[in-house]
């Protein structure tokens, strides 16, 4: 694969987008989550294009830069690391999104409201500094 920085600024840009949305959202109880059908099934979509921006952004630089392939989406993550892409702050705090975005694309029953609502409020504390790690990342 050739590594096309112009995608990864594009990438960046599209999780700004998503960072914008899931602030707006922030605030939400998980009582009125739990309530209104549209915010349960957009905060799902919100979070899955989240978690795919995340590893599509790693991946391509793995796979350009050091030609690793990853056999999973959670290994994505780790072969990041081990590679210096993500520091163990980072690291740590991505761990399990590839699993966690497995279960959001298929659909599996066992995801609960809770875990779903959990992860909101946790990527809404860690986007931020997401978007600041993959920046250093291009530059």
């Amino acid at each position: 694969m050739i590594y096309k920085k112009e995608s990864l600024i594009k990438r960046i840009e599209k999780l700004k987008e998503y960072r914008h949305d899931i602030k707006e959202i922030k605030d939400i109880s998980f009582e009125e989550y739990l309530k209104d059908k549209k915010i349960k099934y957009s905060t799902e979509r919100l979070l899955f294009l989240i978690c795919e921006n995340i590893l599509d952004f790693l991946d391509h630089i793995l796979s350009s830069r050091f030609e690793v392939v990853s056999d999973s989406y959670e290994e994505i993550i780790d072969n990041s690391y081990k590679r210096g892409l993500i520091d163990n702050t980072i690291y740590g705090k991505l761990k399990g999104i590839g699993g966690f975005r497995y279960v959001l694309a298929h659909e599996y029953f066992s995801i609960s409201d809770d875990e779903i609502y959990k992860n909101l409020k946790k990527m809404v504390k860690i986007i931020d500094e997401i978007v600041e790690a993959f920046e250093k990342i291009i530059k």
